[in-house]
Parts: C-alpha cells; sequence; structure tokens
C-alpha cells in the first residue's frame, strides 16, 4: 500500500498537475523519534495516530478519519476549492475536493537528535595537474577571430529580429524559422478566455507603499502584525505548517531554528521520501503556438515537485523511456556528501541511464533547506523540458503566512532545444522566442495560450519560490506595484532586505516574500530578460513575460498590455553583493592565506575551431581548455586506475589533493559576455566581483567575514564596449570529497566546453568505493548495451552538456553555412522527433 506524504504545501500543488499521485510519492520511516506514521486507507481520507507522550509541533492529529472536520462538516471536501480553510486559514483553496484531507499528512514524526561536528582544519593547499585534452596554445590572431566572429553574428543578429520570433539570417531551407504567431491542429486556449488581468493602474514596478515584511532581526514570536495599508491581525496556523507558523517561522523541529549551521550539524530525520520520475517524448505546445518536440516528466513541464523536510533522505527512482536519448538527473545545490555518485552527471559521476526504459535510483540527503530545481545534465535535455522544482522545507528569517511553492521561469525557442544548440554553436547567438512561467504564458504575436495565474489572500504575507531554469536567459523579476523581500539566495538565508526587482541569473534561486497591502485586483507578475547578455540582447522585441497575480475576490477588467515603467535591463548582471548577508555568519579564511594560495582560473575565451565530425564551431574555453567526457568511462571510474587523479583521460581537471583547507580562485573572464557559473559539490563562498582585470591590489576589497555562500555566481563581463572583461572571486573548505563540476549554465557554452572538474581529495572519493557497487556497474552496462543495440540512439560524445568533439583545428575561415544549416538540422531532427 502507497502511504501518503507527511505533508502536502501550496508548493506541492502550485504547478498545474504536479499531483503527489503523478509523482509517485511515498514516505518510508527508518527510525522514529516523536511520532510514528500511519498506513494510508484505501478511501479519500486519512488515518493519523500518535506516539505515546509526542511532541503536537507540526503534527494535526485532531483530524482524524472518525472526526468531523473543525467547524462540524462531516468530511472535506465539502469545503469548494474557492472557499476558505474551514479554520480560517487562507491557503485551503489550493487543495480539490477530491484530496485525502487538507493537511494530506497523518502526523510529522521522526526527527532524530542525532547529529555530529565535522572537524575545520586548515593546510597548505597547492593546486594538481590541469589535465586539460585540448592545446593550450592558441593564437592571438585565431583568438581575436573567433571574439569578432561571435560579436558580429550577435550584431547581425539583433538587426533580425524585428519582433520577438527567431528570424535566422541564413538562405536556403528555412531551418529555425517558426511559424509566427503559430498555428495548430492540437487544442489551446486562445487569450481572450485566458482571465490574465491588470488593474490600472498597478501596472508599473513601482510599490506604492513599502512591505512591512522586511527585518533584519529574527523573526518574532508575536501573535499579532500589522503593515502599510492593512489592519492589524493575528497569524494563522496553516495545515500546510510544519515545525513552525505564521507567528514565527525562526523555528523548526528536534529544537533546531534559522541561527543552526547546517554545514555542520548533520540533521537526520530518518524519514525517506520516494518519488518515481518517468522521462518520455512527445509534443507539446506551451503558449499556443505550434506543438514542437518536448521531454515530460511525468506526464508534465516542469516535472513534479521534488518536496522534502531539512534532514529528510530523497530517494528518486528515475526510468527513461526516451528511446535515442541517454539521460541522467542533477539535483542542482544539492552538496552530495559522501553521494558523490549521486550527483547526476553522465561523464563525470556515472555513465548515463540507458534509453528505452532504463532506470537509476538517486538518493541523497536533504542537508540544506530552501528552494531549488533538478534537470538533466545530458546535452540540452533539460531545455527541452527534463526539469522540475525542489523545495526543502526549513526555518526562515521572516515570517510569511502562506507558502504559493516555486516559480520556474524557462524560455522556450521556435525550435527544439537541440536544433537550436546546433545553430547557436554553428552560427553564434539567437534570441529565445517565448518566456514562461511553471510552463505557459500566452502567445507573444498571436491568439492563444495562457498566462500562469496565483491567487492571493489580501492583505496576508506570501511566500514564492523563484527559480530561473531557462537554457540562456538572466532575468530581472517583479511584482507590479509590490515590494519583495528577500529571504534567501540558492540554498542560504539570507538577512531580509526589500526590492521592487530581483536580478536571477540562470540556475539561481530567490526566495521571496510579497504582502498584498495593493488594492484589490489582478496584477501582473514579470519577468524582463537582461538585454545585455550574450542572446538576451536579440530578444528585445519580447522584453517581458508576465504571469497574473489575482487577489481573493478580484472581478478586474482583462487588458491586453500593461506598459513596463521604471525599469532597465540592459545589464548582464548579479544582485549586488551588498544585498547578500548570510544568516548564519561565517568567515571564509583569511586573507593571509588568499594571498599565498590563489589560484587565476581564466575563463570564457571563445574560438572557431574545425572539427572531424561536426564541421567549423564555436568553442567557449576555461582553464585553458575545454571538457571533453566519455559517459562509459566516467571520471570517477578513471580515478580507480593506477595513474589516479594524474590520469590523462580525466578532462579540464584541478586536482585538490589537501583535506579541510580553504582554496581560492579569480575567475577572470576573457571576453565581454558574462556567464552564470555553477559549482557542484558546494555553497561557495563569493569573496568579491567586478568589472575590470584583476590585480593583486583588489585583495583589500574582498569579503572574508560573512561573504555570501552560494551555488551559482555570476562571472562579470565587461562594463561596455572597448571595456576589460570582469572577474568573480570564490573559495570554499575542501571538506567534500568528490569529482565536481564548475561550469557555465548556459545551455550552449556548456555544450560548446565552458566546464572543468574539481577532483576534490581525490585519494578520498577512491575510497568510498562508487565503482564497486553493483549500482554503478549496472547502469554502465546498460549504457553500453542500449548504444550497441540501438544505432538511432545519440552517442555518448554528441549529447552531453560536455560536449565531446573528435579533432580540433584552429582555423580563421567559415564554411559554407547553407549546407552545414540542413545537416545540422537534420541531426537534430533525428535527435529529438518522437517516435509513435
Amino acid at each position: 500500500m502507497r502511504s501518503v506524504p507527511l505533508f502536502l504545501t501550496a508548493a506541492a500543488v502550485g504547478l498545474a498537475g504536479a499531483t503527489w499521485t503523478e509523482a509517485d510519492v511515498t514516505v518510508t520511516v527508518t527510525a522514529t523519534s516523536t511520532h510514528t506514521v500511519c498506513a494510508a486507507t484505501t478511501t479519500t481520507t486519512i488515518e493519523t495516530c500518535e506516539a505515546p507522550g509526542s511532541s503536537t509541533i507540526g503534527s494535526w492529529s485532531a483530524y482524524s478519519t472518525s472526526s468531523s472536520a473543525p467547524d462540524g462538516a462531516s468530511s472535506w471536501s465539502a469545503y469548494p476549492t474557492s472557499s476558505s480553510g474551514p479554520d480560517g486559514a487562507s491557503s485551503w483553496s489550493a487543495y480539490p475536493t477530491s484530496s485525502e484531507g487538507p493537511d494530506g499528512a497523518s502526523s510529522w514524526s521522526v526527527y532524530s537528535t542525532s547529529s555530529s561536528a565535522s572537524a575545520g582544519g586548515h593546510s597548505t593547499w597547492s593546486s594538481g595537474p590541469d589535465g586539460t585534452s585540448t592545446t593550450t596554445s592558441i593564437p592571438a590572431a585565431v583568438i581575436t577571430s573567433a571574439e569578432n566572429a561571435w560579436a558580429s553574428q550577435w550584431d547581425a543578429q539583433k538587426t533580425n529580429y524585428v519582433g520577438p520570433w527567431n528570424d535566422w539570417s541564413v538562405s536556403g531551407s528555412g531551418a529555425g524559422k517558426p511559424t509566427k504567431g503559430g498555428s495548430s491542429s492540437s487544442s489551446s486556449t486562445s487569450s481572450s478566455s485566458t482571465g490574465y488581468t491588470t488593474s490600472a493602474p498597478y501596472g508599473g514596478w513601482n510599490a506604492s507603499t513599502t512591505s512591512g515584511s522586511a527585518s533584519t532581526s529574527a523573526s518574532s514570536t508575536s501573535t499579532t502584525t500589522s503593515s502599510s495599508g492593512c489592519p492589524t491581525y493575528t497569524p494563522e496556523k496553516n495545515a500546510s505548517d510544519i515545525c513552525n507558523s505564521a507567528s514565527d517561522r525562526s523555528v523548526w523541529c528536534d529544537n533546531l531554528d534559522i541561527d543552526t549551521n547546517s554545514y555542520t550539524t548533520q540533521h537526520k530525520t530518518g524519514i525517506t521520501r520516494s518519488y518515481t520520475l518517468v522521462i518520455e517524448n512527445t509534443t507539446m505546445s506551451f503558449d499556443g503556438t505550434a506543438p514542437k518536440v518536448a521531454f515530460t516528466i511525468n506526464g508534465q513541464i516542469p516535472g513534479p515537485v521534488i518536496e522534502a523536510n531539512w534532514g529528510d533522505y530523497v530517494s528518486v527512482t528515475v526510468i527513461n523511456k526516451l528511446q535515442d536519448n541517454a539521460t541522467s538527473i542533477h539535483f542542482h545545490g544539492i552538496r552530495q556528501e559522501s553521494t558523490n555518485d549521486m550527483d547526476g552527471v553522465p561523464g563525470v559521476t556515472e555513465c548515463a541511464i540507458a534509453g528505452n526504459g532504463g532506470s537509476k535510483t538517486y538518493t541523497w540527503l536533504a542537508s540544506s533547506y530552501g528552494t531549488s530545481w533538478y534537470h538533466s545534465h545530458a546535452f540540452a535535455q533539460y531545455g527541452d523540458g527534463v526539469r522540475g522544482p525542489i523545495v526543502i522545507h526549513g526555518p526562515a528569517t521572516a515570517d510569511y503566512d502562506i507558502d504559493m511553492g516555486t516559480v520556474m521561469i524557462d524560455d522556450t525557442f521556435a525550435n527544439a532545444v537541440g536544433t537550436q544548440a546546433d545553430l547557436i554553436t554553428h552560427y553564434g547567438p539567437g534570441g529565445s522566442f517565448n518566456t514562461l512561467f511553471n510552463g505557459k504564458n500566452i502567445n507573444p504575436v498571436g491568439p492563444g495560450g495562457e498566462a500562469f495565474q496565483w491567487t492571493v489572500q489580501p492583505c496576508r504575507k506570501h511566500r514564492f519560490r523563484i527559480i530561473n531554469s531557462s537554457s540562456q536567459n538572466l532575468y530581472v523579476v517583479g511584482f507590479d506595484a509590490h515590494n519583495m523581500t528577500v529571504i534567501a539566495a540558492d540554498f542560504v538565508p539570507i538577512k531580509p532586505y526589500d526590492t521592487p526587482t530581483l536580478n536571477i541569473a540562470i540556475g539561481q534561486r530567490y526566495d521571496v516574500i510579497v504582502e498584498t497591502n495593493q488594492p484589490v485586483g489582478s496584477y501582473y507578475v514579470r519577468a524582463v530578460i537582461q538585454t545585455g547578455c550574450p542572446s538576451g540582447g536579440a530578444n528585445s522585441g519580447l522584453g517581458t513575460a508576465n504571469a497574473i497575480m489575482n487577489y481573493a475576490g478580484s472581478n478586474s477588467t482583462p487588458v491586453t498590455n500593461t506598459p513596463i515603467t521604471n525599469i532597465t535591463a540592459a545589464g548582464c548582471i548579479d544582485e549586488p553583493l551588498a544585498s547578500l548577508v548570510p544568516w548564519v555568519a561565517l568567515s571564509a579564511g583569511d586573507s593571509g592565506k588568499f594571498t599565498s594560495s590563489v589560484d587565476t582560473i581564466p575563463a570564457g575565451l571563445v574560438t572557431q575551431v574545425q572539427t572531424s565530425d561536426d564541421g567549423l564551431v564555436f568553442q567557449w574555453y576555461i582553464n585553458n581548455g575545454v571538457i571533453a567526457v566519455n559517459y562509459s568511462t566516467p571520471t570517477i571510474g578513471l580515478l580507480d586506475s593506477a595513474q589516479g587523479a594524474n590520469n590523462s583521460a580525466i578532462s579540464n581537471a584541478v586536482v585538490l589533493n589537501e583535506a579541510n583547507t580553504w582554496v581560492y580562485f579569480v575567475i577572470q573572464n576573457q571576453f565581454f559576455a558574462s556567464h552564470p557559473m555553477h559549482v557542484h559539490g558546494h555553497d561557495v563562498s563569493v569573496l568579491g566581483t567586478g568589472t575590470q582585470t584583476w590585480d593583486s591590489s583588489l585583495t583589500s576589497t574582498l569579503n572574508f567575514e560573512n561573504p555570501m555562500r552560494r551555488d551559482t555566481v555570476v562571472l562579470q563581463g565587461s562594463a561596455g564596449p572597448g571595456q576589460p572583461a570582469g572577474y568573480t572571486v570564490i573559495g570554499f573548505e575542501t571538506d567534500n570529497p568528490g569529482a565536481w563540476l564548475m561550469h557555465c549554465h548556459i545551455v550552449w557554452h556548456v555544450d560548446d566546453g565552458l566546464a572543468l572538474q574539481f577532483i576534490e581529495r581525490p585519494n578520498d572519493i577512491v575510497s568510498q568505493k562508487y565503482t564497486s557497487k553493483d549500482s554503478y556497474k549496472q547502469e554502465c552496462a546498460a549504457l553500453n548495451e542500449y548504444q550497441s543495440a540501438n544505432p538511432q540512439a545519440v552517442r555518448q560524445q554528441g549529447e552531453s552538456g560536455l560536449k565531446r568533439r573528435t579533432t580540433y583545428e584552429h582555423l580563421g575561415t567559415s564554411r559554407n553555412h547553407y549546407s552545414g544549416l540542413k545537416r545540422h538540422a537534420s541531426h537534430s531532427h533525428k535527435r529529438y522527433t518522437p517516435r509513435r
């Protein structure tokens, strides 16, 4: 019998169709502390039970199958979805009448108090061989030629974008040109029936009042609160609340709270949350335009939310039903302590999950809490749909009433993303066609589609978990007429600050609180593309994507357009470091250690190279090399060889031999374009960043006291034409042995080489005996069998986000664009065309 999850928050139902049934959630209790989990019944209600003497924190034991609803109603289904909750909670409307009870749980159980602290320790550090597999001697003339070619392609593309659609300036077949406006025999909702509305004059970015939810101190335990434009009220405990409530979000179960250091406190609840994700190929329309090839997870895009509590184990079984693609799942931002083989990177931490029904189960500890996402790390698959949100519940640095769940912001293209990748690899950057909120938007150039919408309660504080899961775009995000109080960046709780807009790069996440203190109405939620980024500049015709935030009781008149005011997005930037201050203050070593051991990593150099199997392509460099992995021989397997970390087959490696010491890197950009850089296995300390060439005199500007910690940071580009490229300085402690990628999260850039591997404590990686596991051996054997038996399968050197090409010659000449376009569009068509 499948047990029900122990909680069901707005995050679980915030995505259309992201139901627990589709995610096939089970809960396994491996140890008990204060509660006992009861099995689910076959009815739409749930049984609850309490262990003797158990705590009532987070428990809704009063609502059992033998009792009526709190106000005497005979069943939960008596409450229509449009009504408020029976106990006055404002978030019941998220639960359909067929749910198994609004709280969706029997009790909150099994929180173990056991923990252990990891020792620190600092010692000297020296870099090992870089292990680059390509030449590091590139003539200056070739570099200049490639940079000019990329820049000229960018400029040329911008002039061709009359509207938001792609209009590739290439003669011949016209591949890559979408149907402007879109048409399809498949059903779609017309724009006139979607109800996407706004209530004038609330169309601008400026908030007319200042949110009262910001705070620079710990969450108050007061039972009342007030804000500008709203009366004083008593925060209510929602059925979705666990371990804390709206009156004090700073606390958590087992005597943990917002001040607990999650890096040294190995909190384990003894609960395992289990999910099954089935990946299939199909066709889908996201915005009312013609359907295109898409990869779904459990029949939906984005995939279902993976939801857990701080300290839970998470087990995810991935079944790959794609015919012509192997795949993997990477759990973005999860540090994978002692589980390097669960990081989901083909050719580095595993082989890959074979197509035609191959499977793998990933298991990891939710050692951090907050918001993130999971996605394929094989080629550009996540751009075509293999992505979904992660919510790990924990304490917060400011109070809120309702958790609204995740806001996944994605870009979509006229082509399948595989085709788009080939076009950009050969001809330079191009713009996206549309921007999606949780997989939806209206057609920007014609009828059809629908905006994603939320219903919020007036005069309440709502938590939104914003994720940039796009393929190429950085955004400026805002809620019309409302401020945001930012409480977390990536997996790191921060001191709250107020802002009307938020810069968010690919891979980054921000948790924000929006107080609904404006007149009842409907307000746009906007994502404006930062046009100073390498591809965003070609997309200025689209500019903005809108979702809708509807106040309960609003009957606003629908409108078709509302202008953007008081917002610029001409840069390609991160949130200011000065705004991002971690709540738990931790130092990042010291300047003396930095000066004696810092290493410089050049990044972002672009060249054009001739390949024996893919023609003339753009190629992006980092650490004077490009990454080239082989799925059949992952890095963790190569480390088992006699050469160990010195194995020349380990591509573009930086070897970190010393344990528990701080290592520092100046990432020096070599090109005008900014790059969102993601580091696996660590939250890195961002010591400083700037739009100039780094020199040692800038050491005094770095922050070692309590720098921002996060897993994704923007490597600065140029401040303007003719200006030098910028730098970003990071550091981390070598306390997590593993083969960890650092890569640009623009799909086309990592696909064209912009990644390296930190080989952290290679001897300790080998001692984990990852390659001795039956699961590792079985996956690799299944992949080899699949590739041998399926001649149409995309080979390992052509499908990874870590592109492998066979032969490189650095040339300054171009080839026939027309013939190349036809050939590569044909290859991509074979790769992504679904079978019936």
